[in-house]
């Protein structure tokens, strides 16, 4: 196994058979030396480590955007009302974020992942809020900083939004999310990755209980092959 040799980087990983897990617990169901091999022209411009410390940031921004959303919705609507969308925007951004990544959303996400400035801004606007006897929304907020910072609703709601993001999308969402970066990277820098869906055909190969789709993308890999298409 193979690890990063910046270990403090927040991209740092361990290259394992079953793919590569990093710091932060993620699973991306493949090898680095795929990887590499795949996104080779991508990789030349941006570091491997972080490559997949943006692809984690963007798995968050669900989490993110719920957190610095109640606030505001708080002093607006009613404390169980401002609960209700926000957990709602959360549930439309995890299912529909992996299909696209924007580049200049993840820039704005390094600053707002910020746990101090997240908390800062917590603690200015639930004091305002209870300053003008708004106490219970006060405690909603409160409430729902826990909630998100712990992200409470992707381990609640896991079972199911597996399922529905397997209907979804072909690849797990941690991949889903990496090959979107990876196709990102490449338009912005008008690259050429003829081997991209080879790679997504080696993660669905690797899936246990994926037999069929395995068989059907390694069919559609040989045809192309054949066909000369990339």
């Amino acid at each position: 196994m193979k690890k990063e040799p910046t270990a403090g980087h927040p991209g740092a990983y361990v290259d394992t058979p079953g793919g590569i897990l990093t710091v932060q617990g993620t699973v991306f169901r493949t090898r680095e030396a795929d990887l590499k091999a795949f996104a080779a022209p991508v990789l030349a411009r941006v570091s491997l480590a972080d490559l997949l410390a943006d692809a984690e940031r963007w798995l968050q921004l669900p989490r993110w955007l719920a957190l610095w959303l109640l606030p505001p919705l708080l002093w607006v609507l009613a404390p169980w009302q401002a609960a209700g969308l926000t957990v709602l925007a959360y549930l439309v951004v995890m299912l529909l974020s992996p299909a696209w990544v924007s580049l200049v959303v993840l820039r704005a996400l390094r600053l707002f992942e910020s746990v101090s400035l997240q908390a800062a801004w917590y603690v200015l606007v639930l004091s305002a809020l209870a300053m003008n006897g708004h106490t219970g929304a006060a405690g909603v907020g409160l409430a729902g900083f826990v909630v998100f910072r712990l992200d409470v609703p992707g381990r609640v709601l896991h079972p199911i939004s597996r399922k529905v993001l397997g209907r979804l999308y072909p690849l797990p969402r941690a991949d889903q999310v990496l090959r979107a970066l990876i196709v990102r990277l490449a338009l912005r820098h008008r690259l050429s990755l003829p081997l991209l869906d080879r790679m997504g055909a080696e993660i669905l190969a690797s899936l246990p209980g994926s037999t069929r789709r395995s068989a059907t993308a390694r069919s559609t890999t040989k045809k192309r092959q054949q066909s000369g298409a990339p």
